[in-house]
């Protein structure tokens, strides 16, 4: 015969449901049970527990959009959400994006017509005739 001990652990194991104990134990378990009355407190505790098992249902998760969202943002992706962003407020962003390549141009072309004009100037000669000549009408220099 089963010990009551041995009982408790077999209900802890497997449940109250005969159908999930081990076959080769279900009668000395039936006979256990009949034989300690105070037992059946442990039986009523483990259907207690199948049934609240049994009426859990888990959430549906999305388990490829999490991996997904837990991926680091690449640097081209967060450069897009700037220049795009989602928030129509944000209309600044794309239109500074699109004058900057503008505004560089202006200064490299600013530049270097400055530094062309230093150049000029360095002639003394030159920058005399052109001073001069359209003053007078005249080749005179010559």
């Amino acid at each position: 015969m089963m010990s009551p001990e041995r009982l408790e652990e077999l209900l802890e194991t497997y449940g109250s449901r005969e159908e999930r104990w081990p076959e080769d134990q279900r009668s000395e378990m039936r006979a256990c049970l009949d034989a300690f009355p105070q037992l059946q407190r442990q039986l009523f505790e483990a259907r207690d527990l199948d049934l609240m098992l049994d009426s859990y249902c888990p959430e549906d998760i999305d388990l490829q959009q999490r991996i997904l969202d837990a991926l680091p943002v690449s640097v081209a992706d967060r450069l897009l959400n700037w220049l795009l962003p989602e928030v129509p407020g944000l209309w600044w962003r794309p239109a500074m994006a699109a004058a900057l390549p503008m505004l560089l141009g202006l200064a490299i072309g600013m530049e270097s017509q400055s530094l062309a004009s230093i150049d000029v100037m360095t002639d003394w000669e030159e920058q005399e005739r052109s001073l001069l000549l359209p003053l007078t009408g005249a080749d005179w220099y010559e």
